[in-house]
């Protein structure tokens, strides 16, 4: 019986976190594609959990260089690599980063966006439909 409820227990963790990645997928796609209008967007990280989210995307690929993406998706940030946007996922790497123009993390169990109009401004982005209201002048 322990065991029969330790597997139902492990299937319905394994289910909630496909279920988060699946709206993170749909998320960052959504972020990328508000800024950039251009059918496929290059998109470099290092990190293995974004990258999973990336394959499942549509239109955004990886590349394996900073200088060749678009956009750099980093969970703790990155040191200067290269000029480019970049979106974290944590809300002090968002603060501390100057390149980062946009942050997405769950917060009390919902998604929370925010985009930087200083910062959108420099790489000569803005973003477009119902994703601006995210934009904050105030960073």
């Amino acid at each position: 019986m322990k065991f029969f409820t330790l597997f139902l227990l492990l299937v319905l963790l394994t289910d909630l976190s496909a279920f988060d990645s699946h709206w993170e997928t749909l998320i960052v796609e959504k972020m990328l594609h508000s800024m950039l209008d251009k059918k496929e967007i290059a998109v470099y990280s290092k990190n293995k959990d974004i990258c999973q989210i990336i394959v499942s995307a549509n239109k955004i690929h990886l590349v394996n260089s900073c200088q060749k993406a678009d956009f750099v998706l980093s969970a703790y940030g990155i040191a200067k690599l290269c000029d480019k946007p970049l979106i974290v996922f944590q809300y002090n790497k968002y603060i501390q980063n100057k390149n980062a123009v946009g942050v997405f993390f769950w917060q009390k169990g919902r998604p929370t966006i925010r985009f930087s109009k200083k910062r959108l401004e420099y790489f000569k982005l803005h973003v477009n439909g119902e994703l601006s209201k995210f934009v904050s002048g105030t960073d």
